[in-house]
């Protein structure tokens, strides 16, 4: 049962880092007039083994940043 739980909260970090770097990332170019990225760039790019690695560890470290930003958030406004 850890096993099966660790694997989802790992896949759970990794889609909310994506998502937000995807938001953000697309957001930015709004106001800068950069060409749009897809949602697979961010979850699973082309490319060498290091670079997915690479990419994992930037959305889990991102998609940890948010969900503890987000219970802040929570923490704070309903008390």
């Amino acid at each position: 049962m850890d096993f099966e739980q660790i694997i989802v909260g790992r896949i759970i970090l990794e889609f909310l880092g994506a998502s937000a770097r995807f938001l953000g990332y697309n957001l930015w170019t709004l106001s800068n007039d950069n060409d749009f990225r897809t949602f697979s760039s961010f979850w699973s790019p082309s490319g060498n083994s290091q670079k997915k690695d690479d990419n994992s560890n930037r959305n889990h470290m991102i998609g940890v940043l948010f969900l503890g930003g987000f219970i802040m958030l929570l923490i704070i406004f309903n008390t």
